[in-house]
């Protein structure tokens, strides 16, 4: 019977076989190629039947398993996040692009529902933009743009 570690602290052949496809099977997981994915499960499969023949207990496969995942999760986390990082900042940017071009058209005198129906959302998201004290750049100390309740194109009562 294999067992889980040599001496030196690395993994037997079979074991690190498993740990190997596990790790891709992560990697590939990150990415967007769905068939990547199955063929790095059906080497992990194959990798794991391969130590069973080979004699390595259950807990040895899964904790080579582990292992594979762990080297994945060490060498691409620092990338996803600063990934994420990056799109966050992006997000951030957006937003505050948004929300200026919305506060720009609102200083027009533009209704509520013409920039609305621009920007794809209702007539309160608008109106709730333009009447909360702007932030960032536009966050200068003065009083939020003036708005009424009243859509200027509807007609009054």
């Amino acid at each position: 019977m294999t067992t889980a570690h040599t001496g030196d602290g690395a993994l037997p052949p079979e074991l690190e076989a498993i740990a190997s496809a596990a790790h891709d099977r992560l990697q590939a997981q990150t990415g967007e190629d769905l068939s990547a994915v199955q063929g790095a499960q059906r080497r992990v499969a194959e990798s794991a039947s391969a130590a069973i023949a080979a004699g390595a207990s259950l807990s040895a496969i899964a904790d080579a398993e582990r292992a594979g995942h762990e080297r994945a999760k060490q060498m691409l986390g620092k990338d996803v996040l600063r990934a994420i990082a990056r799109a966050a900042k992006h997000k951030h940017d957006a937003d505050t692009a948004y929300e200026q071009a919305v506060r720009r058209a609102g200083r027009l005198g533009l209704s509520h529902r013409e920039i609305a129906a621009e920007a794809s959302v209702s007539h309160g998201t608008i109106r709730a933009i333009l009447t909360r004290p702007a932030t960032g750049a536009e966050g200068n100390g003065t009083a939020p743009s003036q708005t009424t309740d009243a859509d200027p194109e509807q007609p009054q009562p």
